[in-house]
């Protein structure tokens, strides 16, 4: 569907964006995703997609019916629930605790997810992106220390998820891609 005026002002920042433009900003508003994790590792990202204009954005786990309201103020484009409908485009899992990965392992399982970006908070820090699941996927490892980087890399996973939506690149990556930090350099391992 094509932008309106309205949309085109609001996100005029990223259309402007070389590999984004009117073409990966009408991705976006199409796109369906699922944001998990423990709700303060979530703020931020959430706050990030919303205002960048994916149409539908499932939380887990479920927020406060307030966050559901701001969000809907802050951009009438998007929407925010924790009622999980399918297809989804991708799931944006922040893994900052136990009980976290425990909610991903869920949503892996039991839920038709296209895609998957895998953000672990633990010591060194992980962002995984698979970019064509094949079947049910699980984070296996038990959640190890918090790195002083969480924020970062949380941060650094949204916006691996906003390339992929947005259809950032013109061969995005058809193998897995694990993306390590620990604090001082960063390595980055694809997985044929």
């Amino acid at each position: 569907m094509p932008l309106t005026d309205a949309q085109i002002d609001r996100y005029s920042r990223q259309i402007i964006v070389p590999h984004v433009g009117g073409r990966g900003q009408e991705r976006l508003l199409a796109a369906r995703m699922v944001i998990a994790g423990d709700p303060p590792d979530t703020e931020a990202p959430l706050a990030y997609m919303v205002g960048a204009g994916v149409g539908a954005i499932f939380l887990r786990p479920s927020a406060d019916q307030r966050v559901f309201v701001e969000k809907r103020e802050l951009n009438p484009d998007v929407t925010v629930t924790d009622e999980l409908k399918a297809p989804i485009d991708l799931a944006l899992l922040i893994i900052g605790s136990e009980a976290a990965r425990k909610v991903a392992d869920e949503i892996m399982t039991d839920h038709d997810v296209r895609a998957l970006v895998i953000a672990r908070l633990d010591a060194p820090g992980t962002i995984t992106i698979i970019p064509n699941t094949q079947g049910p996927q699980s984070t296996d490892a038990q959640f190890g220390t918090r790195t002083e980087a969480a924020d970062f890399i949380a941060m650094l996973a949204t916006a691996e998820v906003f390339k992929l939506l947005a259809g950032y690149t013109e061969n995005p990556p058809r193998a897995m891609i694990e993306i390590d930090f620990d604090g001082y350099e960063t390595r980055v391992r694809a997985h044929l």
